[in-house]
């Protein structure tokens, strides 16, 4: 089959896109897989661990927050490789760290450099697609999530157990780096190739008009803004908590073997893999003019999935199989259509 001129840059974009994605996962999932072996050779409590996320969440938080217009004032091909080039150069020296306080300056780079990749993945993403079909493209990009959270742990487990905690942020750094490399070449804009995106609604001609800068209190006065921000804030923490913490949670309450406890970890990435492209076609067809609602009733389920995970942790392996497949299905299905769809439908 012949494809279209259009239709390969779609491609190609999105697969660039869903790697240097996936990649950003790879570089953060590891640090829940090697808390035990932190806590022995760097002498860490769990309040010190607990420093070591926030190390790498606030930074992260703050950059997204402070410097939203860095897509918008620079070229976003440069933004997103570059923050991946440093990311993965600063992912490298975390396995050269010698206490806390270096492992958390460390982090704290990592989760910086990572901050500004999502909003400028998501302009570069939404330029490339038809309006109408931003639910299902957001839900399919949102697959590298999850990917990359199972990739980085199944990764992390094999390296932590046979070469050492010190090893399992190289092969992320290597590749990070490698993919921010083929961002800077080979991405580009639809106006910066001379192509038209059927389905668009942009001003007349092919360049759009620089959009204006807006503090962060006129931001929260558009409409459904603070309820937005409300519940990604709960869908964030609620899966940076398991991310963080579920891999300890299985290897010292439920006694599993490091091995096992990593993998089993997995399986809320698993039904993040299943669910963010099945949620995202569901709202599409289901609920086109009333995303919330849908969004709404899937985060229900996976609050009642938590709810049972938590009662019956003890009881077997299957229970917690099969909720946790569900809670991470219906926490980080809406995740991208609530942070990017129907994010880029408001900002507009």
């Amino acid at each position: 089959m012949c494809f279209s001129y259009l239709r390969r840059c779609q491609l190609l974009t999105f697969g660039l896109l869903w790697l240097a994605y996936c990649i950003t996962y790879f570089l953060r999932k590891p640090l829940g897989i090697i808390k035990g072996d932190l806590s022995t050779e760097l002498l860490l409590t769990k309040v010190s661990l607990g420093w070591c996320d926030l190390a790498m969440a606030l930074p992260y938080a703050l950059v997204q927050l402070s410097l939203p217009f860095l897509s918008d004032k620079f070229e976003a091909r440069w933004i997103l490789s570059t923050c991946l080039l440093g990311a993965g150069i600063s992912a490298y020296f975390t396995s050269h760290v010698t206490g806390p306080l270096t492992l958390c300056l460390v982090l704290a780079f990592t989760g910086g450099f990572l901050g500004p990749c999502w909003p400028t993945l998501s302009k570069f993403l939404s330029s490339w697609f038809p309006d109408q079909r931003l639910n299902s493209v957001f839900g399919a990009i949102n697959t590298a999530t999850y990917s990359g959270g199972v990739g980085g742990s199944a990764l992390g487990v094999a390296l932590l157990e046979y070469s050492g905690w010190r090893s399992v942020f190289l092969p992320p750094a290597g590749l990070s780096i490698i993919i921010a490399v083929l961002v800077g070449i080979c991405m580009r804009t639809p106006s910066e190739v001379s192509v038209v995106v059927p389905g668009k609604i942009i001003p007349t001609g092919l360049e759009v008009p620089k959009p204006k800068s807006y503090s962060v209190l006129s931001l929260l006065s558009l409409p459904c803004v603070i309820e937005l921000s409300i519940a990604l804030f709960c869908l964030k923490f609620v899966r940076n908590c398991l991310y963080m913490w579920l891999p300890l949670f299985f290897l010292e309450y439920l006694n599993y073997s490091k091995i096992q406890a990593g993998l089993f970890s997995t399986v809320i990435d698993i039904g993040g893999v299943v669910g963010s492209p099945l949620i995202g076609v569901l709202l599409d067809y289901a609920c086109p003019g009333a995303p919330f609602l849908g969004v709404t009733v899937i985060l229900i389920i996976g609050t009642i999935a938590m709810a049972l995970f938590s009662f019956t942790a003890q009881f077997s392996f299957a229970f917690n199989v099969v909720f946790l497949f569900i809670a991470g299905a219906a926490n980080c299905g809406p995740d991208s259509i609530l942070s990017g769809s129907i994010s880029m439908e408001i900002g507009e």
